[in-house]
């Protein structure tokens, strides 16, 4: 690869990874094919929906994790909670109906984990969104998703580490706006900046747009980021995304948001230790080129995707 041109960062303009390029191109395809109405049962598993089947489940460490921590009733209620395998709830998912239930149990376990570990977090109370076409698994009567779930943990470990109502949130890398959607369904007077490459952007273009005023959102390719002033974002968010760049990009975006959030907060949740196949890179979160006037306040294994590690600082300015 040729040298990329930079912005004031040192980020380059058009390099992230190759990993991300086959999948920017994977994930182009499909929504030429199908559009966005159905990103919930297409790209979003290929973010950070995770998916379950009896040929991996022995493999699998979040559902050992789930059934640890979960009792007996949970699980009997997992069980019994009515459950819709007919294929026509299941479009786009040609999953066999035995991991489709077994999905649906997952699902719900690690509903009731976050319900437990968050006391109930309000992101819990927030309606699935039908946008999207999200998978039909009930609980309790009403619409559920891992999603939901996951932004409950992730927002209440966000709350333990100082973040007070944010009037500005900027995230990298949003996928198609799981994140957002909590943060600006709780928080009336939030926006919300999303940077992030194509087609990502325009997936969450689509979805956010149709559930939120346009004034409170504003997105931006990597190549725009200049835009964004100093000292504006009061919490910056990067979720699965820093490890799966190559280091000259990660660093370029650590830069940019040491400068955007000076006086505010930084929120990351990334993979632990990750080998980088396409890229042939071995990653380690520990390794990342943090500024050194951040001050740490808060780090800790991932509850539910133990390989993940969430970690935020305050940043003095």
């Amino acid at each position: 690869m040729g040298e990329s041109p930079e912005d004031d960062f040192g980020l380059p303009a058009r390099e992230v990874s190759q990993f991300w390029n086959e999948l920017q191109a994977e994930h182009a395809r499909v929504l030429r094919e199908s559009g966005p109405e159905t990103v919930k049962r297409q790209q979003a598993l290929r973010y950070f929906t995770w998916r379950w089947s009896w040929s991996g489940l022995r493999r699998s460490e979040q559902f050992r994790f789930l059934l640890r921590h979960s009792t007996p009733i949970d699980l009997l209620k997992a069980l019994l909670e009515k459950t819709d395998l007919d294929d026509s709830s299941w479009q786009e998912v040609p999953w066999p109906r035995a991991d489709r239930r077994l999905y649906c149990v997952a699902t719900r376990l690690l509903w009731q984990y976050a319900e437990r570990m968050t006391s109930g977090h309000g992101a819990l109370g927030l309606a699935e969104p039908l946008t999207g076409s999200p998978l039909p698994v009930s609980f309790d009567g009403r619409l559920i998703s891992q999603d939901l779930a996951n932004s409950a943990l992730e927002l209440s470990a966000i709350e333990r580490g100082g973040a007070d109502k944010p009037r500005h949130v900027l995230e990298i890398g949003a996928g198609y706006g799981r994140t957002a959607y909590v943060f600006l369904s709780l928080y009336e007077e939030c926006r919300y900046t999303i940077v992030d490459i194509e087609p990502a952007l325009t997936l969450s273009r689509w979805y956010l747009s149709q559930l939120f005023d346009p004034e409170r959102l504003t997105f931006l390719t990597p190549e725009q980021i200049e835009s964004v002033a100093a000292k504006s974002v009061d919490l910056a968010v990067s979720i699965s995304t820093l490890s799966e760049m190559t280091p000259r990009t990660r660093d370029g975006y650590l830069g940019f948001l040491d400068e955007v959030t000076a006086g505010g907060r930084i929120y990351l949740k990334q993979w632990m230790n990750w080998h980088n196949p396409v890229d042939n890179l071995d990653v380690r979160f520990d390794d990342f080129a943090i500024p050194e006037r951040w001050v740490l306040v808060l780090k800790e294994p991932c509850p539910v995707q133990t390989r993940f590690v969430q970690a935020m600082w305050r940043n003095p300015g």
